[in-house]
C-alpha cells in the first residue's frame, strides 16, 4: 500500500494524521515520512488498523467474503473473520473431517520419521 492511499483511507475514517501519529507514539514528522513512502510497511498498517479498531483488510480496501466456497478440492477452506468455517454443507463437513484425519496421520508419520532419524 502506498502512503498516498493510506492518507486517503485516514481521511475516509475522519482521523487526522497528527492524531494517528500521537497514538502511534511518533512525531508528526516521522509519521509524514512514513506516509511519503511508495510502500508502507505492513506492521505500520496493522498498528493503524488496531488504533482504528478495524480489520486490516479494510485499510487495503478489500471486502471480506464470508460466503466463499469451502473445501474446493484443492486444499482451500474459507474461514470468516471470527475463525468459523462458513457456508458448510453436511458433505463438506465429511470432506473436512476426512482431510483432518489424513493430515493427523501424516503428522504422526513425520514425527516417527524424525525420531528414527534422530536415533530415538
Amino acid at each position: 500500500m502506498t502512503g498516498e492511499s493510506l492518507k486517503i483511507k485516514l481521511i475516509q475514517f475522519k482521523i487526522s494524521q497528527s492524531e494517528i501519529a500521537r497514538k502511534l507514539g511518533l512525531s508528526q514528522q516521522s509519521f509524514n515520512q512514513m506516509l511519503a513512502s511508495s510502500d508502507v510497511k505492513t506492521g505500520l498498517i496493522e498498528r493503524i488498523a488496531e488504533i482504528l479498531s478495524i480489520p486490516v483488510y479494510v485499510l487495503y480496501g478489500e471486502k471480506q467474503d464470508t460466503n466463499a466456497a469451502v473445501a474446493s478440492g484443492k486444499g482451500s477452506v474459507a474461514v470468516s473473520g471470527n475463525n468459523n468455517v462458513t457456508g458448510v454443507a453436511a458433505s463438506d463437513v465429511a470432506v473436512l473431517k476426512e482431510r483432518i484425519a489424513m493430515l493427523e496421520k501424516l503428522i504422526d508419520e513425520k514425527e516417527r520419521t524424525i525420531k528414527i532419524l534422530m536415533g530415538k
